[in-house]
């Protein structure tokens, strides 16, 4: 009889434990995320920028890769073993570390990024406020119809009582004291509105030239072939001449002086020995003040407070962007903090699983088996029945019905 003989095979390749090479990958990988972000948070320019980065990323990485393996290798043989403070003391470890590697690389690897959304949202806000205060600067200039009106009325009626009297109704004319006051004010009225109308074309002149610094400022953000430490220094410069060009826009329409001209006309004059005078006088400067404070009542400048350029971004200032960088965020996290935890986590479950198996193997075994286990006999209340009726047959050794 042929016995066939088995072919002959390779034995199993060993696998390592998993473990024993992903601590150290993932030691390596914390220390590379680590070497990217530390120019970004740290000077790593010249020898003692690079001695530095590099005592720094050799210290960060040692302790990620020493902590997570003990935390993995020996603490979870002890917390499996029941002692509580290995658990405690592992879980901490890992998860301080953990978050000192995600805080670090997360921060230095959207610090760029974040400071670009800040300097981009600086310049959204200043466009929005140049908007603003042209807008109140071409509502201010609706007082210019209203001046111009004022400054040929005024005057007529100088001329009027020089010739006729026509508002004293004393006299022939001549230039007495209602001529000389319609003067002053009539003067006052002529030098605002020209006021007004070189104020207006500021205005217009003033707006292009903050269109133009805005777009400057846009063009300099976005040249990404320069880091953006180096545009924020231009930025600022174009920050500084918006400025001072928004300066020039606010005083483009003297409000100040308007309002003060309409509280003179309102207020009137007061013409001792001479109330008819003063009285159609008054009548016809109130008129225009009214028409003055109709418009100037429509103006409302608002908040003035003009755009702070933002301080250069800062670790802190990356986490108030964490929902914009979430990708980045999650994945740093994950590598750096979550999963160690999960590793240890699902290390001690199996240690713990194979600890239970092993006690199930080696219980003793007594062979006698108990009341709940005991099999059960076949008709067994049947046999019970006739075994006491047995023992009732016989009682203390003689026969029950024997007599």
């Amino acid at each position: 009889m042929l016995i066939k003989k088995k072919p002959a095979v390779l034995p199993p390749k060993k696998i390592p434990a998993f473990d024993k090479w992903a601590v150290p990958l993932g030691a390596a990988i914390s220390g590379g995320l680590m070497v990217f972000a530390l120019p970004e948070l740290v000077n790593v320019s010249g020898t003692g920028g690079m001695i530095k980065a590099g005592l720094i990323g050799g210290g960060a990485t040692l302790a990620a890769y020493s902590v997570n393996r003990f935390a993995i290798e020996k603490g979870t043989e002890l917390a499996s073993r029941g002692f509580i403070t290995a658990s405690i003391a592992s879980v901490l470890s890992m998860t301080f570390v953990g978050a000192a590697f995600f805080a670090s690389t997360f921060a230095g690897l959207t610090l760029p990024d974040v400071e670009k959304l800040r300097l981009q949202e600086h310049g959204n806000a200043y466009v929005q406020y140049i908007g603003k205060r042209n807008l109140t600067a071409a509502k201010a200039g609706r007082t210019l119809p209203v001046m111009s009106v004022i400054s040929r009325d005024l005057p007529t009626r100088v001329a009027c009582e020089i010739r006729e009297s026509c508002i004293s109704g004393r006299g022939q004319g001549g230039r007495g004291t209602v001529a000389r006051i319609l003067e002053g004010l009539a003067g006052r009225a002529t030098a605002i509105s020209d006021q007004l109308e070189a104020g207006e074309t500021t205005r217009q002149r003033t707006l292009k030239q903050l269109n133009r610094l805005v777009g400057n400022y846009q063009t300099v953000l976005n040249q990404n072939k320069t880091s953006i430490w180096e545009r924020r220094g231009a930025l600022q410069k174009i920050d500084a001449k918006i400025n001072q060009i928004i300066a020039t826009l606010d005083e483009a329409i003297p409000l100040s002086l308007l309002r003060g001209y309409a509280n003179e006309l309102d207020a009137g004059v007061s013409i001792p020995e001479r109330p008819v005078a003063a009285r159609r006088l008054n009548a016809l400067l109130k008129k225009h003040g009214n028409s003055l404070n109709s418009v100037l009542e429509t103006l409302k400048t608002g908040d003035q407070t003009r755009p702070v350029f933002p301080r250069r971004a800062g670790v802190g200032d990356t986490f108030s962007y964490l929902s914009h960088f979430a990708p980045i965020a999650m994945l740093t996290a994950g590598i750096e903090l979550v999963w160690p935890i999960c590793l240890w986590i699902y290390t001690l479950l199996f240690l713990k699983w194979g600890n239970f198996v092993a006690g199930a193997a080696t219980a003793p075994n007594t062979g006698q088996s108990t009341g709940k286990n005991r099999p059960r006999h076949k008709n067994a209340s049947r046999h019970n029945r006739d075994r006491n009726r047995g023992r009732n047959t016989y009682v203390n050794g003689r026969d029950r019905h024997a007599d």
